[in-house]
């Protein structure tokens, strides 16, 4: 018998040395202040571990870009841009309504922390624990930033926009005023809401919503039919549906009760396909430091990402105001 017939196959795939490469990054005596690239299939599976764990990113415009911006040709005329050939000049005025937002990429860290003999442990995979402690670090940061964000350092947030209640304005989040703070029960409201939408972004339009809002819309029912509004789901990874529409949970948008210096806005009935976009790089650098945590080592992962509000007529916003 050939003895080098009985021996495993050493894997030839270029991702299996980067990943071993990875794994004696993190566990390796070296302490060299280097930092590394995460490996494509662990950048990949964090990345879209991320996306699955922030309700805004799962449900906005994505892009991925080699660049430190990404430029977004945006039409503030919300006509059809469709039609028929002619021989007529396109005039002036209708390319007047075309302009540029360019979304910056900031810079996103998480800071995991690991005890010394977990790394020695070679029971452990320290890669998997390393790369879940990314994910969910990173994802509460980002989903708080697409909704709160001020532009500076890190993505501008929908609602860190003016909301206007007195009809469309430039650059403002159009809503409706549904109540007072601490209260939702006004069933016209919530459809008054939704038909603030146009007829073409319903195709794709959420409602977005923290569970304590749920809460509250869960129990108003229809004046007329008297039949609840909310409708549960009764199949796993079916989400509950809000007028025909599908619900996304997303526990950082505000409490019905928590109050603001103007007002509250629990709800958003959006096209976030249309109406947000996100631009992130496709790769994660990480850097071992076992200096300034002792005892433990700290690994610092860093990614570039953004976001903006590209087009204000696909967001309609809820709020309450106070009562004052």
């Amino acid at each position: 018998m050939n003895i080098s017939e009985e021996r495993p196959a050493i894997p030839s795939d270029p991702s299996y040395s980067d990943l071993k490469r990875f794994i004696s990054y993190l566990k390796g005596d070296k302490n060299d202040q280097e930092e590394m690239s995460i490996p494509t299939t662990i950048t990949n599976h964090i990345i879209d571990k991320i996306q699955a764990l922030s309700p805004i990113k799962a449900i906005s415009r994505v892009t991925t870009t080699s660049s430190d911006r990404l430029d977004v040709v945006v039409d503030s005329n919300d006509a059809d841009e469709s039609g028929w050939v002619t021989n007529e000049i396109i005039r002036s005025d209708d390319l007047a309504t075309i302009s540029k937002i360019s979304i910056h990429l900031h810079q996103l860290f998480a800071k995991p922390k690991v005890a010394h003999s977990l790394l020695d442990d070679h029971s452990i995979k320290v890669e998997e624990f390393i790369k879940d402690k990314i994910t969910t670090q990173m994802a509460a940061s980002e989903n708080k930033s697409f909704l709160f964000g001020d532009g500076i350092n890190q993505p501008k947030g929908i609602l860190r926009y003016e909301i206007s209640t007195d009809g469309p304005q430039a650059k403002q989040i159009e809503g409706i005023v549904g109540g007072t703070i601490g209260s939702i029960s006004d069933c016209s409201k919530i459809v008054e809401l939704m038909e603030l939408l146009p007829s073409k972004y319903l195709c794709g339009a959420t409602w977005i919503m923290s569970r304590n809002a749920a809460s509250h819309i869960r129990t108003i029912k229809d004046e007329t039919t008297h039949r609840f509004l909310w409708q549960n789901s009764i199949a796993h990874g079916v989400p509950d549906t809000l007028l025909g529409y599908p619900v996304v949970i997303c526990d950082d948008m505000p409490k019905v009760s928590e109050k603001t210096e103007n007002a509250c806005v629990p709800v958003l009935f959006a096209n976030l396909y249309e109406g947000y976009h996100i631009a992130e790089k496709p790769n994660i650098t990480i850097l071992k430091d076992p200096y300034n945590s002792k005892p433990f080592i700290e690994f610092y992962a860093t990614k570039r990402i953004g976001g903006d509000v590209v087009n204000f007529n696909a967001i309609k916003a809820l709020v309450l105001t106070n009562d004052e």
